[in-house]
């Protein structure tokens, strides 16, 4: 069972604790393991309690006066925010996985001030890579004389015809 007295022990519950997020900031200094995922955790619940307070905003047109109160309306926003972390813990989107992931691939990559350190003891002025740009050539200000291109000539075929079609108007009359 988790120690309450000991501060260091104790998770943080909420995004708007500002002395747990101060203790999670200070696991992520430490580079302790499970702030990144703790943090992740947070930013998802952070975005659900966004995402609910949203759909309740967009309900509010077909609301009755009725039903609205700032009591209610303060006691909604207090249960998104602890449904919202609730589905955070049991990784509801699945949204910390990828924040945990996306984080991770870029800690395994070394960072700016790395490579530069890296450049300078190496002696190499300039990292060899691709051109930016290809370079330009000048425009020939010399015609090209191309052959013309030859235009096919369209005839026109008459159409047959018919024989036993009578040339006359044909009338009809009672």
């Amino acid at each position: 069972m988790a120690d309450i007295t000991n501060p260091s022990t104790v998770a943080a519950k909420s995004y708007s604790d500002f002395g747990a997020l101060g203790e999670l900031r200070g696991k992520a200094q430490r580079n302790e393991k499970g702030a990144l995922r703790e943090s992740a955790e947070q930013f998802e619940a952070l975005f659900i309690q966004m995402m609910l307070k949203s759909m309740r905003e967009a309900n509010d047109v077909l609301k009755s006066d009725m039903f609205k109160s700032n009591a209610l309306e303060t006691f909604q926003g207090m249960y998104d925010k602890e449904l919202s972390m609730s589905m955070a813990k049991r990784n509801a989107l699945g949204f910390a996985d990828v924040v945990v992931k996306q984080l991770s691939q870029q800690e395994s990559a070394p960072s700016t001030a790395e490579l530069l350190a890296l450049r300078q003891k190496t002696g190499a002025l300039q990292a060899p890579g691709m051109p930016l740009h290809k370079p330009v050539l000048p425009m020939s200000l010399t015609p090209v004389e191309q052959p013309a291109m030859p235009l096919q000539r369209q005839t026109l075929k008459p159409l047959p015809m018919n024989k036993t079609m009578p040339l006359a108007p044909v009338r009809n009359e009672p």
